[in-house]
């Protein structure tokens, strides 16, 4: 389970959702995703994360820049679900 370091929502049809690389046996996640001041603006539990990059809170769209995440990852083991945590930054690159 990998996350992009950059995301360029817009209307072109090209990376327009912020969307893990392929991946397997993961049941579940937990991401938040911050802007530089340490604000929440997103967050899921859907493993596929489909994020437009639209701010949960106030509905617009977020501005260019560095954004930071961290995701505990519920991968499924022969012994149950094992936690895994990630963290990282990447960068968002409107494309109105």
């Amino acid at each position: 389970y990998q996350l992009p370091n950059v995301f360029t929502p817009g209307t072109d049809g090209i990376n327009d959702f912020f969307v893990p690389f392929p991946y397997r046996f993961v049941a579940s996640i937990d991401l938040k995703i911050y802007n530089r001041w340490g604000k929440l603006i997103f967050q899921t539990t859907n493993p596929d994360i489909l994020w437009d990059g639209t701010n949960q809170d106030s509905q617009a769209k977020s501005k260019d820049g560095t954004y930071y995440y961290v995701c505990t990852i519920y991968e499924k083991c022969l012994d149950g679900e094992k936690p895994r945590i990630v963290k990282g930054f990447f960068t968002l690159i409107t494309n109105h």
